[in-house]
């Protein structure tokens, strides 16, 4: 893919980091077969950057449409599997709504959003091809711990966002869970992202600065957003396309491919995070 966003050019360049080139190097046929819940705001179902693969799933935001009123949902919808700015471009992805118009959420609407996504999956028969990407949290919650722990050990794979708040992560949940893929921001500049969480519970980093995607407000719309959840959205649509691409099975096989292609020692000011950059393993040439 020619004149790339810099973070999609970024998660295939390997360790060069600003070569000016600007592309994004993947395999066209990953991401068929493989399912991302996205607990989150909602989707806009109808934006042509998902050509008919975004579905209404749950709903727990009492009084809400099930369609994304507050565009953070569709704009992370659009990293993970846009046919532009996406990264796992073939991906099913199922809308899981926690997140309201206004921006807010609950940690029992997360839970329980985690847990249906869980529920679905196993009741379908797709765990082990299903990733569970969670860019909303709160305050430590232990319960929505435990649910993470509950989708992770029939075999989902779940990953989520570090957090915005400049500060340890271990403060906030599903950050803190276990057995999540705890994503972290950087910029262009291979730097931890200045508004971005950190610490030893955080896994990897991956771009979260200045971000291209769909934007709710218009069907073929784009806009520029940052934050952790875009930096989990790109590691979620690596889940996707590496189970796809590589017929991976289960939690454990895609962590263990993940953080394996992951690149070491590139980022700087990682506050004791680990230092692993998000790679998709095709490097340009």
């Amino acid at each position: 893919m020619l004149n790339a966003p810099w973070n999609l050019a970024r998660i295939s360049r390997g360790h060069t980091r600003n070569d000016g080139l600007r592309r994004y190097r993947y395999d066209a046929t990953a991401g068929p077969g493989t399912y991302v819940y996205m607990v989150d705001s909602g989707i806009n179902f109808s934006h042509a950057e998902f050509s008919g693969r975004a579905f209404r799933g749950a709903n727990f935001v009492l009084g809400s449409p099930d369609d994304d009123e507050s565009d953070h949902g569709t704009h992370i919808a659009g990293i993970i599997g846009g046919k532009t700015y996406g990264v796992a471009k073939s991906c099913t992805m199922i809308s899981v709504k926690v997140v309201s118009k206004s921006g807010r959420g609950n940690m029992l609407w997360i839970r329980q959003g985690i847990n249906w996504a869980t529920n679905d999956a196993i009741a379908k028969g797709i765990a082990d091809r299903s990733v569970i990407n969670v860019s909303a949290g709160g305050l430590y919650n232990a319960s929505v711990n435990v649910a993470v722990k509950n989708a992770t050990d029939t075999g989902i794979t779940v990953v989520v966002a570090a957090g915005n708040h400049a500060t340890f992560a271990g403060a906030f949940s599903p950050a803190s869970a276990d057995t999540a893929i705890t994503v972290a921001a950087s910029g262009p500049d291979d730097c931890r992202a200045p508004f971005s969480n950190y610490g030893r519970c955080v896994d990897m980093f991956a771009p979260g600065a200045h971000i291209a995607s769909a934007w709710n407000y218009v069907d073929n719309g784009m806009k520029y957003e940052s934050g952790t959840s875009a930096a989990a959205a790109y590691v979620t649509g690596l889940a996707a396309y590496f189970i796809s691409s590589e017929t991976l099975r289960g939690f454990k096989a895609v962590r263990e491919r993940i953080l394996g292609a992951s690149l070491n020692g590139v980022i700087t000011d990682t506050r004791y995070s680990s230092n692993r950059l998000a790679y998709n393993d095709n490097r340009v040439s």
